[in-house]
């Protein structure tokens, strides 16, 4: 077979492993490395995968993931989740929507503590889930809200997606953290309106609360705890800003305000730090173990020419930036069925930046789009890991058909601020023009 034949059968295999649930790490390894043995020869393939997978492993960078994984886990066993939640619950209780509108401040604030959307749906399923039954909402809408706010990590910084995007286009990390500032902001915002909006029309899914207290004397003592997250972002994020430290040095700053944090609090004993790190080595290994498989298939499929000809094929549709845009949004989208979102960036990035580059889009404003498109796979099925999480979470409580019912106008919500970021891209690019680095 000539190699692009042999390429095309390569990734018709990685679908037919990926339907039949094998380790995503293990698939990609294992075609890539047959075919890459299978066009090179055994002893020049042994020769030339490990010197490139190295090479594209071994970087400073990549340091930051588990240092902010790290800065998660302590955050959340310092508290500083439920702390953000009762905060923003003082603040809008009271108004139409108010519970559900204070679950997405409370898991906006928590993303700026931890670069994860399964940590981020795990703490806020604990959380936010029983106090929103317990208020009447619609279990549906509470299990949605949660499942898909969750995405909020991935776009305000710290998010381990952008930096694993910065790493593979070898784009500035620093960079892309500020840039999803404001579009985490939007992301919010667009959410909380439509929260609002269904309260005033269908108020018996989403009652007032009569029990919370959001007086003014409620609402400053409450900001209290709010200086936990203004502490972590600023340790984090305020030096990146502002030039002075790198990426994985903001993360180790961060890692470290957040053990200071739970010390101070006295919230981490030995075995809280145990778990805090075992947790973070095991999120860790499994992030690098697909890094490393996802390199050994991109050296097939780059070898095998399928990256240049898909190029040229979808150039050759002749199709406006528009609908090139939205095909590519649509292809992730439906990608986000089977893969989980690092994979996918890691299968697809090599097919796409190209394209992207030919069409003179600037790529750290596609950056935030992407992590931000890729995160829908987390709520839709069959793979939907938000959702697997939260299910683990909340238990008996709920299925995982009302999780994914509950999930999916919010999918339509999440298309809506990418459709506004495409419109206004400086939404995105503002804060990083202003950075001192």
């Amino acid at each position: 077979m000539d190699p692009l034949t042999v390429g095309i059968v390569g990734v018709i295999l990685l679908l037919i492993f990926i339907i039949l649930r094998v380790p995503i790490s293990v698939a990609l390894a294992g075609i890539g490395l047959f075919g890459v043995i299978y066009l090179l020869g055994f002893d020049r393939a042994i020769s030339y995968l490990p010197h490139q997978i190295y090479s594209r492993t071994a970087k400073f960078t990549f340091t930051a993931i588990p240092l902010f994984l790290l800065m998660g886990y302590f955050a959340f066993y310092a508290g500083v989740t439920e702390g953000a939640y009762e905060t923003a619950r003082a603040w809008v209780g009271r108004v139409p929507g108010g519970l559900g509108i204070a679950t997405i401040g409370g898991c906006a604030l928590f993303a700026a503590t931890a670069g994860s959307s399964l940590a981020e749906c795990a703490a806020m399923s604990k959380i936010a889930v029983p106090e929103m039954l317990k208020s009447g909402y619609n279990k549906k809408l509470a299990l949605g809200l949660v499942a898909s706010a969750g995405g909020l990590a991935v776009v305000i910084p710290p998010s381990i997606i952008m930096v694993i995007y910065g790493v593979l286009t070898e784009l500035s990390v620093g960079h892309l953290l500020v840039a999803g500032v404001l579009p985490g902001i939007l992301y919010a915002g667009v959410f909380a309106i439509a929260i609002f909006l269904y309260a005033l029309f269908k108020p018996s899914s989403a009652p007032l609360e009569s029990k919370v207290d959001t007086s003014w004397r409620v609402r400053i003592r409450s900001l209290k705890k709010f200086w936990e997250v203004l502490l972590l972002f600023g340790a984090s994020i305020g030096g990146i800003y502002a030039g002075l430290v790198t990426p994985t040095e903001g993360a180790a700053l961060g890692a470290v305000a957040a053990f200071g944090l739970g010390v101070f609090k006295r919230k981490l004993t030995k075995e809280v730090i145990k778990e805090a790190v075992i947790e973070t080595v095991k999120a860790s290994a499994i992030i690098f173990l697909l890094f490393c498989g996802a390199s050994v298939f991109t050296i097939f499929i780059t070898v095998t020419g399928v990256i240049q000809a898909f190029t040229n094929w979808l150039i050759s549709l002749n199709l406006s930036p528009l609908q090139l845009f939205w095909a590519i949004m649509i292809l992730y989208i439906i990608l986000g069925c089977f893969l989980d979102s690092i994979s996918m960036m890691l299968l697809t990035l090599p097919l796409v930046m190209p394209i992207i580059e030919n069409m003179g889009l600037n790529l750290i404003w596609f950056g935030v789009i992407m992590c931000m498109i890729v995160e829908i796979g987390c709520i839709t099925p069959p793979m939907g890991l938000n959702v697997y999480v939260m299910k683990a979470a909340v238990g008996k409580d709920a299925e995982l058909t009302e999780i994914f019912a509950g999930a999916l106008p919010f999918v339509i919500l999440e298309v809506i601020v990418v459709a506004i970021l495409y419109a206004f891209p400086q939404i995105a690019l503002w804060l990083p023009s202003y950075m001192g680095m």
